[in-house]
This record gives C-alpha cells, sequence and structure tokens, in this order.
C-alpha cells in the first residue's frame, strides 16, 4: 500500500474549517473542526439528532430525512457560529461492494516509468464494466514486478511484468443519487461521500493491525458491517441488516414496554454476564397501555431476552469472516466498536464465539471533542474527521460533477494518474 500523507496546510489556506456529516439508521452526527498552522485539528461546533427516513442505510421518507440532517447541522452550525456550505458525508449500507483487481502487463524488461502505470490503468478501464454502480473509492493495494508483491513505488525499476493490485469501493447508484438530492436539498454542497467503515478502519485501527490483517466489527442500531484490512489497507466488508435496535424489539415486545423505556432499559441495565448475587435482582418498568401499569423484571429475565439475539449477531460475524476466506490473516485480531458495542460483556461473550480473543475500539482524541460524543457510539463521526484531514492512498469520490462519465473507471484513471504523479 502507499503511504498516506497528510494535507498540506496551504490547502486549507481559504477555509481552514472542516465539515462532516455521518447519517445513520438511528443518529445523525455533525461535526465542524479548524485546523490551525500546526495542522491541529480542533472542534469548534457539534450536533446530533434523531434519525428519521432511514432504515439501513436505505432511504425510506425523503422529508423526514431532510429535517433530520438540517436539524442536525443547525446546532453544529450555531455552536461553532459559522455557516457550512460544504461538507463531507459519511455513509454506509448493506449494498457496499469491494471487488480487488489485478492488472498486469507485459514490460520486456524495460524500466517502468509512468507511462507503463498509465497503460495499466488503461487496461482496467477498458475491461471492466461497473454496471449500475458508482464508485466510492479506488484504492491502490500493491504493485508486484515479475510476481514478486509488495513494492510500493515500482518507477525506476526493471522487469518483464508490472501487476497493479486495486480494490474499488462501490455502491447501487440509485442509493448515491437519493443520498446526494436529499444533502443538496439542506442547502449543503457534498465535497466527497466516504464509505464509513473504510474511515474507521484509518482512525481507529492501529498501522500493525491493518498491515498484518484485522476485521473491524462496527455495530450499529440497524446495520452490522464486518470490514477486515490487510497490507495497510480496506480488503473486504459486508453490512448485514442486524444491529442494537434487534435487541431492544425484543425487550420491547417480551416485557410489554415501549421501544424507548425498552432502549433505557438495554442501555442501563443490559448486560451478557449472569452475575449470581445479581441475577435475581429486579428492575422496575412501566408496561405499554393507558393505566401505565408498573411491572418487576428481573435481570436474569432480561439477560435471557437479551442473550440469544446477541448470539445471533455474534454468530453471523463469525459466519461472514469464515465466509470471506481471509479469516487466517486476522488470527487473533479483532476490533469491536459502534453503539451496540457497549454493552457489558460483549467483549467476552464475542471472543467466546469467535475463539479469539477481540478488543474494543478507544476512542479517538480529537481537540474540544464534547465529552458525550467520545464514546463508541460516535466513533463514525470522529473517524470522518479524521479521514478528511488525511490525504489517503485512494481516489475519491467527488460529487460535484461534470459531466455524466465521471464517476466511471476511465475518471479514476485520470484521477490516478494525477495523483501518482502529485505523491511520487
Amino acid at each position: 500500500m502507499v503511504k498516506s500523507n497528510l494535507i498540506n496546510y496551504s490547502s486549507f489556506s481559504k477555509s481552514p474549517i472542516i465539515a462532516a456529516l455521518d447519517i445513520g439508521s438511528s443518529k445523525i452526527c455533525c461535526l465542524i473542526a479548524k485546523i490551525d498552522k500546526n495542522e491541529t485539528l480542533s472542534i469548534i461546533g457539534a450536533g446530533f439528532q434523531e434519525s428519521k427516513g432511514l432504515v439501513s442505510g436505505v432511504i425510506t421518507d425523503m422529508i423526514a430525512l431532510e429535517n433530520s440532517i438540517r436539524n442536525c447541522v443547525a446546532s453544529a452550525e450555531k455552536m461553532a457560529s459559522v455557516r457550512i456550505k460544504n461538507i463531507i458525508v459519511g455513509f454506509s449500507s448493506d449494498n457496499i461492494n469491494i471487488e480487488n483487481l489485478n492488472i498486469e502487463i507485459d514490460l520486456k524488461g524495460a524500466v517502468i516509468g509512468q507511462r507503463d502505470l498509465n497503460r495499466a490503468y488503461n487496461f482496467l478501464s477498458e475491461k471492466h464494466d461497473m454496471g449500475n454502480r458508482s464508485i466510492l473509492h479506488v484504492i491502490p493495494f500493491q504493485y508486484s514486478i515479475d510476481g514478486n508483491k509488495g513494492v510500493k513505488n515500482p518507477i525506476g525499476m526493471i522487469g518483464d511484468k508490472l501487476g497493479v493490485e486495486i480494490s474499488i469501493i462501490s455502491s447501487d447508484s440509485n442509493t448515491l443519487k437519493n443520498l446526494e438530492n436529499v444533502v443538496k436539498h439542506c442547502d449543503l454542497e457534498i465535497d466527497e461521500i466516504v464509505y464509513t467503515p473504510y474511515a474507521s478502519g484509518i482512525s481507529l485501527l492501529s498501522e500493525e493491525e491493518k498491515e498484518l490483517g484485522v476485521a473491524l466489527i462496527d455495530m450499529g442500531s440497524t446495520l452490522t458491517t464486518v470490514s477486515i484490512f490487510y497490507n495497510g489497507s480496506i480488503l473486504y466488508t459486508k453490512s448485514i441488516p442486524l444491529g442494537g435496535n434487534m435487541v431492544t424489539n425484543d425487550v420491547s415486545r417480551i416485557f410489554s414496554l415501549s421501544f424507548a423505556n425498552a432502549e433505557r432499559i438495554k442501555i442501563i441495565n443490559g448486560q451478557l454476564i449472569e452475575e449470581l448475587e445479581n441475577s435475581l435482582s429486579t428492575i422496575e418498568v412501566d408496561t405499554l397501555g393507558e393505566d401505565n401499569e408498573s411491572i418487576e423484571i428481573t435481570r436474569k429475565d432480561l439477560i435471557s431476552v437479551i442473550k440469544p439475539r446477541i448470539f445471533e449477531i455474534v454468530n453471523t460475524i463469525n459466519d461472514i469472516i469464515i465466509d470471506s476466506k481471509y479469516n487466517n490473516i486476522i488470527a487473533n485480531r479483532f476490533v469491536i466498536t459502534g453503539g451496540a458495542s457497549q454493552m457489558e460483556g460483549l467483549l467476552d461473550f464475542t471472543s467466546k464465539v469467535f475463539g479469539k480473543k477481540a478488543r474494543l475500539a478507544k476512542s479517538i482524541q480529537i481537540n474540544a471533542l464534547p465529552e458525550n460524543m467520545k464514546s463508541p457510539s460516535f466513533s463514525a463521526i470522529s473517524s470522518m474527521v479524521k479521514y478528511s484531514i488525511t490525504k489517503n492512498n485512494d481516489i475519491n469520490m467527488k460529487l460535484t460533477k461534470k459531466n455524466n462519465n465521471s464517476d466511471s473507471i476511465y475518471a479514476y484513471v485520470q484521477k490516478f494518474k494525477n495523483w501518482f504523479i502529485e505523491n511520487f
């Protein structure tokens, strides 16, 4: 993988303000940050709002989602005392794909130059059809010369064959168009749409983990995503429509509670470890109905409802990792994040199902980040801000398009050429 570099401060000379928006199924989050001349990032505005009109990454109500975004951004703008126009949008869905492509061209013992790289990229653009999908990221994974992998920069080397490996992250085109439209209706210009688990991996995982191989598991309210990183870059991703809301629904249904009350009980009292001394202790809750009758449930009963659903989610994650065929490169490196990861006992429970140890992702350190946004529930938006100031090794999608073909492979090939020249 080609090494990432920080953007020079001069890039922000006109506007050293960054705005990031994470559009999730349970909440919408916005952070506004300022970068000083020492490239230090500080949060000046923050807002979050209940998400309405989005389920598992699919827009179900444009107007409701627009209102949620407007209110969220307005809160952040009020705190920052600025009006933002451009924004980076974080997005996740269960229709995201990663394709890993290999391109090889003949060199005939010649010294490798930029023209050879261009030839490889052109070959890619001619042979690969994206169909009805739009590209979010094109990530150069590694180069190889005569079958020898791990080459960072092949320029100036001699060989008979040049190989280029890239990863393409794409989404259904209509899904992205709907997302773009709803954000534009909020009087915002999208600088870039970023696949949130990719940004999270860059920010939450150590460089060593990403090089050796690691699985990042983001457990959200309605969507759980497994992303596998190796050799410094994302290699595989899959999302499933399972999350913390399913646990809440189970608690609500079994004990006849409102969803809000069930969510509160889950957050405050939910756990996966049955402690003998506390198993019979009771929790008083108000049930549904006009009379608002109160009942008492034991912690043991609550665990008996929570545990099967968590087992289903974790077991499905384990199956995904095994089916990915990258299980061997992960070894014991599992990192868990997301709002649903905060349940007491989840780490030990997950480790037992996997048969391997896992760790919880640490909170991202950003100056002036509000205390209530330092939990795993807000790791995605913090990762977006971190990502936005890093000049990564991918050619990112700009949605301010000049023509209809700008999300084609060919357009990305042209960006790839420019990117390589700038970095080397």
